[in-house]
């Protein structure tokens, strides 16, 4: 490090940076520090006045409306793909039409988010030009009546409603059958009413379905299995952990029409016998 010899001086001149430094240093800030850093000079206004905004995570914020509010006037707002609202305790059903300011919005992560009840869905949905990613894990206290709302979105590809423990089998298979069709991922973890009525509506409209997680789930027997598989013939992840309902005979299914398969959880499956690793094993 240069030193200053005792008794001289050193004159520092600061001066502007130039406008790489400037874009690379507003890569490396948040969302909340770019709002701070705009104040500074006239310069870093209008060069992070245009930063977008790809990914925008609140989670566990506690001014959350405040903040959406903030980004969805924002100019960089048009370039937001994903939004984290996950475990944000005082995000309320009416904060959810500020998501219409994001115009190109195709992810939402609403997990945990105590206030958002059925009507939140309803609001969620109107509010929503371009749905392709959902997430409302452990959100027990919503039913088929919160979820009738999502009937309506005919472009989701990943969803996620693990945790909503309410659904019941033929409310689940409704969904599937009006908004199923192009689906890559689906999550229905520990819902334990999951059956043969949704597994058939997976099997006839998620062709394109690649992971399928039915950890938990332990009511749907081989048939539903069967009928899965035969449908979703693409699937490269699977989870079956703690099926207890289910034998050789539905992972036979499984080896024979799921020949992608790259995982495959069979945890606490306590019925299946040698039978099913020898299937699995012929799989070509």
């Amino acid at each position: 490090m240069d030193t200053i010899p005792r008794g001289t001086s050193r004159i520092i001149s600061m001066r502007p940076a130039t406008r790489p430094v400037q874009q690379y240093l507003g890569s490396m800030l948040d969302h909340l520090e770019v709002c701070r850093v705009r104040k500074v000079c006239k310069s870093w206004n209008l060069m992070l006045g245009s930063k977008g905004f790809r990914n925008l995570n609140l989670e566990g914020r506690e001014n959350v409306r405040e903040l959406l509010s903030r980004f969805g006037d924002h100019i960089g707002a048009f370039e937001t793909r994903h939004v984290s609202l996950r475990f944000c305790a005082a995000l309320e059903m009416s904060d959810l039409k500020l998501l219409e300011n994001f115009k190109n919005l195709e992810s939402v992560n609403l997990d945990y988010c105590q206030k958002i009840k059925n009507d939140g869905i309803r609001i969620l949905v109107e509010n929503w030009s371009y749905p392709l990613r959902l997430s409302l894990f452990w959100m027990p206290w919503i039913d088929g009546k919160g979820i009738e709302h999502l009937k309506t979105i005919k472009t989701l590809r990943h969803l996620n409603i693990s945790g909503l423990t309410h659904l019941e089998d033929k409310e689940i298979a409704r969904l599937i059958q009006s908004s199923g069709g192009q689906l890559t991922y689906l999550d229905l973890t520990r819902i334990k009413n999951v059956g043969t009525h949704t597994l058939r509506a997976v099997g006839q409209q998620c062709t394109r379905l690649q992971t399928l997680r039915l950890y938990a789930c332990e009511q749907f027997s081989d048939e539903g299995l069967r009928l899965m598989a035969k449908g979703c013939r693409d699937l490269r992840h699977l989870d079956l952990c703690g099926a207890k309902g289910l034998s050789d005979k539905g992972i036979k299914a499984v080896a024979m029409y799921c020949r992608s398969l790259d995982t495959l959880n069979l945890t606490w499956c306590i019925n299946l016998t040698d039978e099913s690793l020898i299937a699995l094993a012929n799989c070509p």
